[in-house]
């Protein structure tokens, strides 16, 4: 496959996950060919458009504020300044940079059609280069966490010094600089360059127009979009399948013995229970981090090891609707993290409900709901 595709290139206009296969066979998609080539513009149909736009604002907007809200609580309350918290932190960072930076050039996109890049060479460089160096240093932290909990939860001895704030915001710092260096050679990757373009088939209609184009067509290009996948993808995810195997039998084995002794140990089943919600809350993003990364990561590897025959038959909108189906899910992570802590966690559930300046109604709520059942016992 990877001979296949020493001729084969894969376009990328406003981020690593618009990926399209150039071929001269396939009408509709826009050909990496020199410069003074000809291809025929096109343009996303209006459904796909809509709802590519629709879905990107409100992911982006619940992501900006829920992400923003997630450090606010964490520096506010003192007991959420813990290890596990720095790492959510840092990850709540990395999804704003995906909402902040990458979000908007899908805005952009879809409005000016999936081949031209209206930005300028030096986002066409800067824009997949901080989309994936965010993706890769996600994985990383939550790789992170998993440890961190591993080393908490199954070997409490070691916990205490290999489980510091100090040594997790170390962790986030190199995991930052990793996921840059591992991501660096889409600098170089992505291609800055002008076409012309023919618009409605038409040849009067002819426009230079700039495209950024991301080409596999060397075995070292594509052999570098392989490994990506194999070391930010599959080898993080059957670690992490091994990690939460072990952390998931330790605490039912602790539940049970918990359970035989609760009248004497009281607060040893609390500290238990606290550590099962922890567990669940993070076993939750990491499912849900890797089911939206799931589409995209398929889609890539699918385009790399098919040959482009079988990618040119592909219908443009059917591709391009399956392109920016992977791109939200991606975005909708990015967002979805607020609200499963909000959803797992009561105590990042008291602090959004205090930064928000509703926990004083709740507890207000809570202890009128005591009085007045004093009063009913009184009047029993």
């Amino acid at each position: 496959m990877l001979t296949t595709m020493s001729t084969v290139a894969i376009e990328l206009n406003s981020s690593y996950y618009t990926t399209a296969i150039g071929n001269s066979a396939l009408d509709g998609f826009s050909v990496i060919e020199p410069e003074n080539a000809t291809s025929a513009l096109y343009m996303l149909p209006a459904y796909i458009r809509t709802t590519s736009m629709v879905a990107c604002i409100i992911v982006m907007i619940l992501g900006i504020v829920g992400n923003l809200m997630v450090p606010l609580v964490v520096l506010r309350g003192k007991d959420m300044r813990n290890s596990t918290n720095i790492f959510l932190v840092n990850l709540s960072v990395a999804d704003l940079c995906v909402l902040v930076i990458c979000t908007p050039t899908v805005l952009i996109e879809v409005n000016s059609g999936p081949q031209i890049w209206p930005l300028g060479e030096h986002m066409c460089k800067a824009v997949p280069f901080v989309e994936l160096t965010v993706a890769h240093a996600s994985v990383l932290t939550i790789l992170a966490i998993s440890f961190e909990r591993y080393y908490a939860i199954c070997e409490p001895l070691r916990a205490g010094y290999v489980c510091t704030k100090a040594r997790a915001t170390i962790l986030c710092f190199l995991a930052w600089v990793a996921a840059a260096l591992c991501t660096s050679p889409m600098i170089w990757v992505s291609q800055y360059r002008e076409m012309r373009m023919v618009a409605n088939g038409s040849a009067e209609e002819e426009n230079q127009v700039a495209v950024c184009l991301t080409q596999a067509d060397t075995v070292a290009s594509v052999t570098f979009f392989l490994l990506l996948a194999l070391l930010f993808f599959v080898a993080p995810f059957a670690i992490l399948v091994v990690l939460y195997s072990f952390i998931v039998r330790h605490l039912v084995r602790d539940s049970s013995t918990a359970s035989s002794t609760a009248s004497k140990h009281t607060s040893d089943t609390y500290h238990t229970r606290a550590k099962r919600q922890v567990v669940f809350m993070l076993l939750t993003v990491v499912v849900s981090f890797f089911v939206c990364l799931s589409p995209y990561r398929l889609f890539i590897f699918y385009i790399v090891v098919t040959p482009a025959e079988r990618i040119a038959a592909v219908d443009s909108d059917t591709f391009f609707g399956l392109l920016n189906f992977c791109r939200v899910m991606f975005y909708l992570n990015s967002a979805g993290n607020p609200i499963l802590y909000n959803l797992m966690s009561s105590k990042f559930r008291r602090g959004f409900l205090r930064l928000c300046g509703l926990e004083k109604e709740e507890s207000e709520r809570r202890m009128r709901r005591r009085q007045n059942l004093h009063q009913e016992e009184d009047f029993v």
